[in-house]
């Protein structure tokens, strides 16, 4: 009898994972300019409630690396991108990137790239005079480059910012670089917003006659590497000053998601996310498009170390600065063929295979809102991810991209399984007895929060889990738990550590580099 490879699927990924490989002289390269998102830190003073990160200031466990680059990090991170032929580097908030403001100084003054542009709520611009002394640092900094690049301040303006920490701050930012630079072509200062929202008019108001030209839709805030945005116009000001001024889609981010609650819209939540996959993206977000028509590897660095291209996450399978050359991460993003398939064939592309046998996967990934880490969402289920190997080796074998013969080191139950009918290898998927719950029996040690969490989702709809499952799953949470339940219901939580776990199961630092960070701090006698 035929054994049902879904029964064991991370047996089976691994396998695929480091066996299965493209020929080098039929593997697409892609050779433009890169783009580079970074998060130096996860903390941030403003915790604005509707961000994913949902970010604060209090104590975590060490070590420390996996909320925020140590200096050891910080220069590993930029030895990757001062490899990667980077052509646009955005230092992000959702941590405040100026609570690492040596950082942000160093980078400016190092970074081989063309173009750096740094997110930041403006809060550290409260003081007037600290506000000045901090631009004119960033701007010292950038005179001491060896070779030129632009820098922008792009400030996050909306109403959630404003309530928090006013808009004082934002003024002074604006007095600065209105009155000291107003014409340094390679230093400027942005606005961005969210659609909807009246705080630019705040800023209007402030400086009498300025105005405002015709907003422009599916712009790219510059001309060599094509970021797009949804619209893009500027502010005028009376002395011939001008500020770009950027809006974005608003994205309700929400990793506990009700997908059972019939007053959420979840064709609109949808329409959103693909329509940002289609115009922003260019249906893969993995990629950026130079100037040229070439492409570009298109990278998001966690504060933690963790590096992939954008969307292309793998939980069993991480990249991380700490433990990885910049040789090695690329070496493994072309390698893995799950990986590689979303740089060649793209978002839509990958979406349509897993929809065939678990479109709750996409729904899922979609309806979270958070786009930085829709691939690991997607691809959370181990059978679903064994599924969606198979079939694009089976597509790489239609297009002659990969033959047998190059196959043949794979288990017998696996190559058959890829020899197999479409339909056939669909069904045996369906006949499996694995899901999300036994995935959690397998691991090695039990941990009673993570339990709590996932019954949490599978309540709100985030998984297809039969009502016998569930059961084995609560049986097997009752051996190992402190207090027994009878139902979801027993575990529902809406706490701020709850949700802040639920961030750490998309997030979680690469065991290995956070291996090698705690025994740092052994050696230095730290703990």
């Amino acid at each position: 009898m035929q054994k049902n490879v879904f029964d064991e699927p991370n047996k089976y990924i691994q396998e695929i994972v480091t066996k299965v490989r493209i020929r080098e002289d039929k593997l697409k390269k892609f050779k433009g300019k890169t783009m580079a998102f970074v998060f130096f830190t996860k903390f941030c003073d403003v915790q604005c409630s509707h961000c994913f990160f949902r970010s604060d200031n209090e104590g975590y466990d060490l070590p420390r690396e996996q909320y925020e680059f140590s200096e050891e990090g910080f220069e590993k991170f930029m030895a990757f991108i001062n490899h990667s032929n980077n052509g646009y580097l955005s230092i992000l908030g959702g941590g405040e990137p100026f609570k690492k403001f040596e950082y942000i100084k160093e980078t400016i003054k190092r970074a081989k790239t063309d173009r750096i542009v740094i997110v930041t709520s403006g809060m550290w611009g409260a003081d007037a005079k600290t506000c000045k002394n901090m631009i004119e640092e960033m701007y010292e900094a950038l005179c001491q480059r060896k070779t030129p690049t632009k820098v922008v301040l792009r400030i996050s303006m909306d109403k959630w910012h404003i309530a928090k920490i006013g808009i004082d701050c934002i003024f002074h930012i604006i007095d600065v670089f209105k009155n000291f630079f107003p014409d340094k072509e390679n230093f400027e200062l942005q606005l961005h917003t969210l659609t909807g929202d009246d705080s630019i008019e705040k800023v209007m108001k402030h400086y009498p006659g300025c105005t405002r030209t015709d907003k422009k839709k599916y712009v790219s805030d510059n001309e060599e590497i094509l970021k797009i945005g949804l619209y893009r116009y500027a502010l005028q000001f009376p002395d011939g000053y001008k500020i770009s001024v950027g809006i974005a889609q608003i994205f309700h981010s929400n990793l506990k998601v009700n997908l059972k609650n019939p007053n959420i819209d979840l064709e609109q939540l949808i329409t959103l996310f693909d329509n940002d996959m289609k115009y922003n993206s260019f249906s893969n977000p993995s990629l950026v498009k130079n100037k040229n028509d070439e492409w570009g590897l298109d990278f998001l660095i966690s504060y933690n170390g963790n590096i992939a291209t954008w969307g292309n996450e793998q939980l069993y399978g991480l990249n991380n600065v700490y433990t990885d050359s910049y040789e090695k991460i690329i070496s493994n993003i072309y390698t893995n063929i799950i990986s590689y398939s979303l740089l060649d064939k793209g978002y839509f592309y990958r979406t349509q295979i897993i929809s065939e046998v678990n479109p709750l996967a996409v729904l899922r990934s979609k309806a979270i809102h958070i786009r930085d880490y829709a691939g690991a969402s997607i691809l959370e289920e181990n059978h679903t991810v064994l599924y969606y190997a198979i079939r694009v080796i089976q597509d790489y074998l239609e297009e002659n991209i990969l033959s047998l013969e190059e196959l043949s080191d794979l288990s017998k139950e696996l190559l058959n399984m890829i020899k197999s009918r479409k339909y056939i290898v669909k069904k045996w998927y369906e006949n499996t007895s694995y899901s999300i719950i036994k995935q959690y029996m397998e691991k090695a040690t039990f941990d009673e929060n993570e339990w709590r969490d996932l019954f949490n989702l599978i309540y709100f709809g985030h998984y297809s889990v039969s009502e016998e499952e569930i059961q084995k799953g609560m049986q097997y949470y009752n051996m190992h738990a402190s207090k027994p339940i009878s139902k979801l219901e027993d575990v529902l939580d809406n706490s701020k550590e709850h949700y802040q776990r639920l961030t750490e199961r998309l997030t979680f630092m690469k065991p290995e580099a956070k291996r090698l960070c705690m025994e740092n701090y052994q050696k230095l006698g730290a703990i």
